[in-house]
C-alpha cells in the first residue's frame, strides 16, 4: 500500500468549552482523512479536558495531552513534538474552524510540488455571523525572498504571520520552537521557518474560520503585551545575528509593526479622549524603536516618499502620528 502522508494538526486548548466542539468537528469532518489530531489541554479550568477525551475516544486520529497551563507557546511545542514522524504540520485555534477539503487541496499540491515547503491559505473573518473573506482570488507562488519580504510588511492577508493559515512540510520547521512565556509568538516563528524554505504558494480559497470575538470594548485588546511582538522579534535577530538576510526581514518587520500598531493605538484611544492611555501602551515601544531605527531595514515600498515618511516616524512618532491623524 502506497504511503499516505499525515497531517498532524495541533490545537492549543484553553477555556474556549463553547467553541471546542464546533472546531474539533471542523478537523475530523475533513475530506483528507489522514490526520493526527493533537489537542493539548493548558490546563483549562471548564470543562474541555473532558470534551478532549470523549474525541479521543471516539476517534483514533485524536491524541489528547493534559499539561499545566503554561500558555498558547508551551502548548503548540508540546504538540510539535508528538508530530515529528508526520509528514506535515498545521495548527488551528480552538476558538476557530476550517472550511471542509482545505486540508485535501494543501496536502495534494505539497505532494506534487516538493519544491515548495508551505502552502497557505485565505481566511473568512467571521463578523456577527457572517463570513467576510480575506484572501486572493488567482493562486500565486512565492519564492523565499518573496515570502520573507511579504510577511515582513506587517499583516498580509497574501501571507500572513499567523500559523494557522498555513500546511507546513515538518522538515522546514525542524528544530524551531515557538518562545515559551510570550504572545505575538507567531511572527517571529513564521519568518524563521520562511527562511529555510525554497518556494511558498498560496491556494486562491479561505481555508480558516476566524472568529472575531466581540467580548466589551475593542480597545481592551490593546495593553502593554503588544511589545512582546518586538521583544520576540529581537530575540530571533539575537539568534541569527550571523544571518544578515534574516535580520534584515526581522527589523523590517518590526519597523513596520511599529507603524501599524502606533497608529491603531492613536485611533483607538486619542480619538477616544484617551490619550494617557494611549501613552502608557507606546512608551513600551519607545526602546524597540530606538533599536530597530538603528538597523538596517527594507523600504517594502520602493519610494522616496514612503522612505522619508518612515524616517520621519521612527525619529518622532508622537508627532508624526499626530499630524498626520487628526
Amino acid at each position: 500500500m502506497p504511503h499516505q502522508p499525515l497531517l498532524a494538526v495541533i490545537v492549543p486548548v484553553y477555556k474556549v468549552e463553547d467553541y471546542l466542539r464546533p472546531c474539533v468537528d471542523s478537523i475530523l469532518s475533513q475530506s483528507y482523512p489522514h490526520l493526527r489530531v493533537i489537542l493539548v489541554d493548558d490546563g483549562s479550568p471548564d470543562g474541555c479536558g473532558a470534551i478532549c477525551d470523549a474525541y479521543a475516544a471516539q476517534d483514533s486520529r485524536v491524541v489528547v495531552v493534559h499539561k499545566e497551563n503554561g500558555g498558547q507557546s508551551t502548548a503548540r511545542n508540546r504538540g510539535l513534538d508528538l508530530a515529528k514522524d508526520c509528514d506535515y504540520i498545521t495548527f488551528v485555534d480552538s476558538d476557530d474552524s476550517i472550511e471542509p477539503g482545505i486540508y485535501e487541496a494543501a496536502v495534494t499540491y505539497l505532494e506534487e510540488h516538493r519544491e515548495v515547503g508551505i502552502v497557505g491559505y485565505g481566511i473568512n473573518e467571521i463578523r456577527a455571523g457572517e463570513k467576510v473573506y480575506c484572501g486572493e482570488k488567482v493562486g500565486r507562488l512565492f519564492s523565499r525572498e518573496e515570502a520573507l519580504k511579504e510577511v515582513a510588511q506587517g499583516f498580509s492577508f497574501k501571507l500572513g504571520p499567523s500559523v494557522w493559515s498555513k500546511v507546513f512540510r515538518v522538515e522546514v520547521i525542524g528544530d524551531i520552537r515557538f518562545r515559551e512565556g510570550y504572545v505575538y509568538e507567531d511572527n517571529s516563528f513564521v519568518l524563521e521557518v520562511l527562511n529555510r524554505i525554497d518556494a511558498y504558494y498560496l491556494l486562491p480559497q479561505a481555508g480558516y474560520n476566524y472568529v472575531l470575538h466581540r467580548e466589551g470594548s475593542t480597545t481592551a485588546q490593546f495593553d502593554v503585551r503588544m511589545s512582546y511582538l518586538f521583544d520576540n522579534i529581537e530575540d530571533l535577530q539575537r539568534r541569527h545575528a550571523d544571518d544578515a538576510t534574516l535580520c534584515l526581514y526581522a527589523n523590517t518587520m518590526a519597523v513596520n509593526y511599529l507603524w501599524m500598531y502606533w497608529y491603531q493605538l492613536y485611533g483607538a484611544f486619542v480619538h477616544k479622549g484617551q490619550e494617557a492611555k494611549y501613552r502608557e501602551i507606546t512608551s513600551a515601544f519607545l526602546p524597540y524603536l530606538k533599536r530597530a531605527r538603528q538597523r538596517p531595514f527594507l523600504n517594502v515600498n520602493g519610494t522616496r516618499v514612503h522612505s522619508l515618511k518612515t524616517w520621519l516616524f521612527l525619529h518622532a512618532p508622537y508627532t508624526y502620528t499626530r499630524i498626520n491623524l487628526r
